[in-house]
């Protein structure tokens, strides 16, 4: 004789609310333990200055364009003037932070998150 289901009964909204409240604090003390601040450190320690120096590099050339129109127009090499050299380095600097962003997740900070990710999965289950 085939085994019959045992029906169960519908989740309430109190259910689904528990839940919720459950698993809201299992993210706030994630939030707070040590391992994830570590990760935010190390993250803000390497973007924040990052951006900060590509950004005043972007405001430098902005500015040499705006306050040295002459030196911008002198030649380096055929047709290629200094505005044009900046203007490609510009495109040079930006894959350069990007190849040392993705260095600096990979060996600080990707390993440590995955094993918190685990860590909260198993948690939540």
């Amino acid at each position: 004789m085939p085994a019959v289901p045992v029906a169960r009964p519908a989740p309430t909204a109190a259910d689904a609310a528990e839940r919720t409240a459950a698993t809201g604090q299992v993210y706030r003390a994630v939030q707070q333990s040590p391992a994830f601040q570590q990760i935010r450190r190390s993250y803000r320690g390497f973007a924040f200055p990052a951006t900060g120096l590509f950004l005043g590099w972007y405001l430098l050339y902005l500015g040499a364009q705006a306050a040295a129109p002459g030196l911008m127009r002198r030649q380096v090499a055929g047709p290629v003037n200094v505005a044009w050299l900046l203007g490609l380095l510009q495109f040079g600097s930006t894959f350069v932070l990007t190849w040392l962003y993705a260095r600096n997740a990979r060996t600080k900070r990707d390993r440590a998150a995955l094993e918190l990710r685990w860590d909260t999965q198993d948690q939540l289950r």
